[in-house]
């Protein structure tokens, strides 16, 4: 442990993580993370020649914890960044409003009821327009860039165009959530860490599935085994998402139509977690257990599954983007008469389960970069309607992709 100005420096199983003294609040990413990512948002800034960067619904695509290093406790709904492109980010918890004084009619300065600043990090629980104008004036332009603009609530559009009517409204969400999109080697890293952790979570299933384990218990333990494990965050139901279905020679059900199932000998069993590391980073992984040797029909579906993850990973390179493979690999399903989903199945994975570049954000038709990181999800139906899914992570490389999992793709047989 090393106490260093206002954080202290804690060597967890040789990973350094950083408490803020102020908050009590740990940071899994490097202030040098940080601090690159902040020159990132100014690098666009500059190049745009937006004079503030104003970040809405800040919980959407984990900007929050993206400009932060950590997870807020308000509502998702009530917190948002301010950014100059010079000095501390302003982040505005809370939706209250500077009001207006009553001799100048200008609103009142949030800054001077901010908290001190740590990171980088400014804390007010106000909105002020007149800060905003103060920042504008200190960079020149007035041009207000929004990310997630489309989130402004009434009240807040009315205030800003009452008090900065002579401001340049920038839309900044998509061409900077390509930038974002790229992660560091230190971001990459963290999601490797994430992957394993998935994999020591399907390790221990191994020997937790046994004939008479109801499915909503396997689920109970395969979140305990995450917490355990390291998983970020007391919400289990939200860090470690997890999708467990069984059955034996039937249709499979959806999701929860037989969460109270108990599990018998010869049924077959598919896992998809969605886990959480302490970093705040998402992994994805999707395997197949059976209990005794899987019938015919079985292994068939389950290879026309691994057969499509492969396809990914041979089709996926920089310079291709998410919409060009997906159809690449649809039509060469459709050729090899695999029927596949119709879904989108490949996004990037990072603060969100699902993130840029996909088709929610407005990246689908963005050229794939070195660095990025997709989940590859595909679902194979056969001529019943039920489907399989073997999922898992790549990294984008200079000339392809690097699978992230180590885990066997066969069906584990229990």
């Amino acid at each position: 442990m090393l106490l260093r100005g206002k954080e202290i420096i804690v060597v967890e199983k040789e990973m350094e993580r950083r408490l803020d003294l102020l908050t009590g609040l740990y940071y899994d990413v490097s202030q040098e993370e940080i601090t690159r990512r902040h020159n990132l948002v100014r690098e666009y800034m500059e190049k745009k020649d937006i004079s503030v960067l104003l970040v809405l619904a800040s919980h959407k695509e984990g900007y929050r914890q993206w400009l932060t290093g950590v997870d807020g406790t308000e509502r998702p709904s009530e917190s948002c960044f301010v950014i100059p492109k010079e000095g501390d980010i302003l982040h505005v918890v809370g939706n209250k409003m500077a009001e207006a004084d009553e001799e100048t009619g200008q609103p009142e300065g949030a800054l001077p009821d901010a908290e001190e600043a740590f990171g980088g990090i400014r804390t007010a629980y106000q909105l002020s327009a007149f800060t905003i104008r103060r920042m504008m004036e200190d960079g020149g332009e007035k041009r207000l860039g929004l990310i997630h603009g489309e989130e402004i609530r009434a009240g807040l559009y009315d205030y800003l165009k009452k008090f900065l009517p002579d401001v340049e409204w920038v839309d900044a969400t998509e061409e900077f959530a390509e930038r974002k999109a790229v992660k560091s080697l230190e971001e990459q890293r963290l999601i490797q860490e994430v992957t394993r952790l998935q994999e020591q979570v399907l390790e221990g299933l191994c020997g937790y599935l046994i004939p008479g384990v109801k499915e909503a218990e396997a689920v109970r333990y395969a979140r305990y085994l995450a917490s355990h494990l390291g998983s970020g965050g007391i919400d289990t139901m939200e860090y470690a998402q997890i999708e467990l279905l069984s059955w034996k020679d039937r249709q499979i059900p959806g999701p929860l139509d037989a969460p109270g199932r108990e599990m018998e000998a010869g049924d077959m069993v598919e896992i998809k977690l969605r886990i959480r590391g302490n970093s705040g980073f998402y992994g994805f992984i999707a395997r197949r257990f059976s209990f005794g040797e899987p019938a015919s029909r079985e292994k068939e579906i389950w290879h026309k599954a691994i057969l499509l993850q492969e396809m990914a990973e041979e089709k996926i390179k920089p310079g291709k983007t998410v919409a060009q493979i997906e159809k690449e690999i649809g039509e060469e399903a459709k050729k090899q008469g695999i029927s596949l989903a119709e879904k989108d199945f490949i996004h990037g994975i990072g603060y969100c389960v699902s993130e840029g570049p996909d088709r929610a954000s407005g990246l689908q038709h963005t050229p794939l970069q070195r660095g990025m990181v997709l989940a590859v999800e595909p679902e194979v139906m056969d001529e019943r309607g039920n489907k399989a899914c073997c999922g898992d992570v790549y990294g984008v490389t200079e000339d392809g992709v690097q699978r992230m999992s180590k885990s066997e793709r066969k069906i584990k047989v229990l």
